[in-house]
């Protein structure tokens, strides 16, 4: 017995000691010039007295990071070899250790092979990871001509309709960010501000489809990030440099220009982002036919015609500090101002409204200005023996007050039965918010990672909307129809994530507990005041299994709210068309979704493949809907009166046919199911969203690039909107070693004569409405851009988390229109196909 008992703790000893000897050595491969990672490279390990047999390989994943477990103690070499690049040998000793970081190992292109084989890398468009899905933007070449607009019809999960409407994962409700940073403006007119900013503005598009819990619990389709900035990886790395660039861009609507500069001194870092744009938008037509379907049987005919006029301005400065290897200060300050001019005439004939049949006229005008301003810091601190053991302190302000002035004017109809006074409104609305948060991330253990956190938020809208009507000599300010309210809205939140890689299995799971604070005030207007407070638990969970080094699998849950913003919880009726009434409804309450999706994704040289598919479930959703009140005019207000099931499958191809010549496809179906007890409605439908991309390298470095839309109905509740086609071509010259760059771009409907034909169909238990919209598409683009200075040597280092709100879901980002009745497109678009969860890596 002794003997036995001898022999098993000689081998508990012996595994225990080899488990000691077990190290996980990790890093980063990165373009020597660019300092981006390097994806799918394959990495040998030797012992430094064997140069031949390897004791261990891998691959790195898009980001060029790799992990590699190693076994024992003693001097090893690291060796790398690509085709088109120099070779690297890294030698490093381990002594017990748990984990060694190697850092950055930069690769340089080798200009004899390149030159004597006409090697042309192609690097990838899409990079799936744990939590997001990244569309490099900077890496199209149709970023040079194309909006940021366009660049979104191409990103996997992301959909826009014919009439720009935007929804993310299948979802309108979604939360933008600025590299990370919330932007209320943003999230408040996505559509409207992304058609008007150059692409070339954005180095990535991030979707945040399956965010973890140190998210917010906000946005059910999750958070669209744009990425401006470019992050360091290491200031050790990085030499002194100086690096800019000019951008003009010209287009048949507008024009306007841009400037990037960047620098790097010692452990200072600092870059500006700017742009300007201007845009006139060609006038389009609406034509609608409302009937009524009651005892007071009639119909509404309008044809309108407006245009618009836009401009924008948009400035960004990062900068940052490395007091040493373990200590990083960084800030940015952000200013934007958005305008915009607005001038219809209408048309309307009525007949069955009393007995009579009348016609009217009217003109309007419509003028906003809307100006933000963030600002935020982070601190950052690492540990000296464990790097990546970190806490970082974040603190972020922003400010953006916006004001609207709408006249609207009438012809006289005798015996019209409507109100046809002129009228004007004036309103002025602003948002503040201070958010503080807490960051700690430990390693536990050799396969584990612990993430937890504490967050703040104090928000503070208000809104003042005053109407004045028209007495024959001057306006009168018309109390009744008036409204001025503060709404405030203070969130706590604390997050405890654990992540985990066992072998080819990596596990993920979480927890959220949000408590929000709401409190209403109304200093004039229809409105009562109003307390409450709730509390929000939100889990999530993934699965991930690694097929092979370059495929894995995954399943994940997560569930997510959206709280109202305050563009749908103003209870001002907007009056502006005699025929109808819009409001917003101050009652509303939380929307909760639940998802669950299955990834599937492949990586290779010439493949990249992502496949999800995905269930949402969302219960007491927020949409709009439309009723005739009992004067005979059309009400559209918003309630939680939807519940909505969709089933998606997204996929993203890309095919790199050649080293010149790459072939992708971005499509997706979705089967929706919208339901809603309160109005004893019921809609389904499949909907479908496809783009075929192609682009060619051609000779005398011009490259060629060629995309096909394709899109069918978007289902609501109350209805559809029809789907559309679109083609766009594109021409790109390099000149001077790529310094300089000019771009011509042509974008044609395919539905439609000269603008793009959209039709919807809306209906009510009292009503119908039919509208053909007409939109101009055509255009032509133009841009002229200019480098200078060292490329990619001068980055501004950022923290490794950052304050992200991903909360507020407004008019905008939910693609629901106030007028939706009227127009036709009312309820929360469901379409778009598009699949949930980012590919897991």
């Amino acid at each position: 017995m002794k003997r036995i008992l001898s022999s098993l703790t000689l081998a508990v000893l012996c595994s225990a000691s080899l488990f000691a000897q077990r190290t996980i050595v990790k890093g980063d491969v990165l373009d020597a010039l660019t300092r981006q990672g390097e994806p799918a490279a394959v990495l040998q390990f030797f012992r430094a007295d064997d140069s031949a047999n390897p004791v261990a390989y891998t691959t790195t994943d898009l980001d060029g990071t790799f992990s590699q477990v190693l076994n024992g103690k003693g001097a090893y070499t690291l060796f790398f070899s690509g085709i088109g690049r120099q070779e690297r040998k890294i030698l490093f000793t381990l002594d017990g250790e748990e984990s060694l970081d190697l850092g950055d190992i930069l690769i340089e292109d080798d200009i004899e092979a390149l030159a004597s084989a006409s090697v042309t890398a192609q690097r990838p468009l899409v990079k799936m990871e744990v939590d997001r899905l990244s569309y490099n933007v900077e890496n199209d070449v149709d970023s040079k001509t194309a909006t940021v607009l366009d660049m979104l019809r191409k990103v996997p999960m992301v959909t826009v309709d014919g009439q720009d409407n935007i929804t993310v994962n299948g979802s309108s409700s979604f939360q933008v960010t600025v590299d990370g940073k919330p932007s209320q403006m943003f999230s408040g007119n996505p559509s409207q501000i992304f058609k008007m900013m150059p692409a070339s503005f954005v180095k990535d598009i991030q979707v945040i489809t399956n965010p973890g819990v140190r998210y917010d619990a906000e946005g059910v389709g999750g958070v669209l990030n744009l990425v401006t900035n470019r992050e360091a990886t290491g200031g050790e790395n990085l030499s002194d440099a100086f690096y800019g660039s000019v951008r003009l861009m010209g287009n048949t609507r507008g024009g306007g220009g841009g400037l990037f500069l960047s620098q790097q001194s010692g452990k200072f870092s600092w870059s500006l982002n700017s742009n300007g744009m201007f845009n006139k938008m060609p006038a389009s037509t609406s034509d609608v036919t409302r009937e009524m379907l009651n005892s007071a049987a009639g119909s509404t005919k309008t044809h309108s015609e407006s245009s618009m006029t836009h401009p924008m301005e948009m400035g960004n400065l990062s900068a940052s500090y490395e007091f040493d290897a373990q200590n990083l200060i960084s800030a940015t300050v952000g200013l934007m101002h958005f305008g915009g001019t607005s001038n219809g005439l209408t048309s309307t004939t009525v007949s069955g409204l009393g007995g009579t049949e009348f016609s009217y006229s009217g003109n309007s005008t419509t003028k906003m200005s809307s100006n933000s301003i963030n600002a935020s810091v982070d601190f950052q601190h690492l540990w000296a023996d464990n790097p990546a053991r970190s806490l970082i302190f974040s603190y972020q302000f922003s400010l953006t007050p916006s004001k609207t002035l709408g006249e609207n004017s009438f012809s006289t109809a005798l015996s019209s039965g409507l109100d046809l006074t002129n009228r004007r409104t004036d309103g002025l609305q602003r948002s503040g918010e201070h958010t503080f948060q807490v960051d700690f991330t430990s390693p536990l253990g050799t396969a584990g990672t612990l993430s937890t956190g504490l967050k703040f938020i104090s928000r503070h809208n208000s809104s003042d909307q005053q109407q004045y009507l028209w007495d024959g000599s001057a306006w009168a300010y018309n109390a009744a129809a008036s409204v001025d309210y503060d709404y405030y809205n203070r969130i706590g939140a604390l997050y405890t994530e654990y992540k985990a890689t066992l072998g080819p299995v990596s596990l993920l799971g979480g927890v959220r507990y949000e408590y929000t604070w709401q409190n209403v005030n109304y200093a004039s207007g229809q409105g009562n005041n109003f307390n409450t407070g709730y509390g929000s638990l939100v889990p999530t969970a993934s699965l991930q299994y690694n097929i092979t080094q370059t495929q894995n699998i995954g399943l994940s849950y997560n569930m997510r709210i959206s709280r109202p913003g305050i563009s749908y919880l103003n209870p001002y009726v907007d009056t502006s068309d005699p025929t109808a009434r819009s409001y917003g409804n101050s009652s509303l309450d939380v929307e909760r979704g639940h998802t669950v999706s299955l990834v599937y994704n492949l990586y290779s040289p010439k493949w990249t493949v992502n496949l999800t598919l995905r269930e949402q479930l969302v219960a007491g959703g927020i949409s709009s809907y439309s009723f005739y009140d009992a004067d005979g005019l059309l009400n559209t207000t918003y309630g939680n009166i939807v519940r909505t099931s969709a089933t998606g499958l997204n996929t993203f191809i890309n095919w790199n046919a050649s080293p010149k010549t790459r072939i992708f496809l971005n499509g997706g179906l979705t089967w929706n199911d919208i339901r809603s007890e309160v109005l004893g409605q019921s809609n389904n439908g499949l909907s479908y969203n496809a783009m075929l991309g192609v682009q060619q390298a051609l000779p005398a470095d011009f490259s060629l690039s060629a995309n096909l839309v394709s899109m069918g109905r978007n289902y609501s509740l109350q209805g559809w909107n029809s789907g559309m086609g679109m083609a766009m071509v594109g021409l790109t010259k390099n000149f001077l070693d790529d310094r300089l760059g000019l771009s011509i771009n042509y974008t044609l409907p395919l539905t439609g004569g000269k603008g793009m034909e959209m039709r919807s169909y809306t209906s009510g238990k009292d009503f119908r409405s039919v509208s053909v919209n007409v939109i101009p598409m055509q255009q032509l683009n133009i841009s002229l851009s200019w480098s200078f200075g060292k490329q990619g040597s001068s980055r501004v280092k950022s923290a490794r988390k950052s304050i992200k709100n991903d909360d507020i879901i407004n008019i905008e980002s939910a693609s629901d229109s106030m007028d939706g009745g009227l127009m036709g497109g009312s309820g929360a678009t469901m379409g778009g196909g598009a699949g949930m969860g980012a590919g897991m890596r």
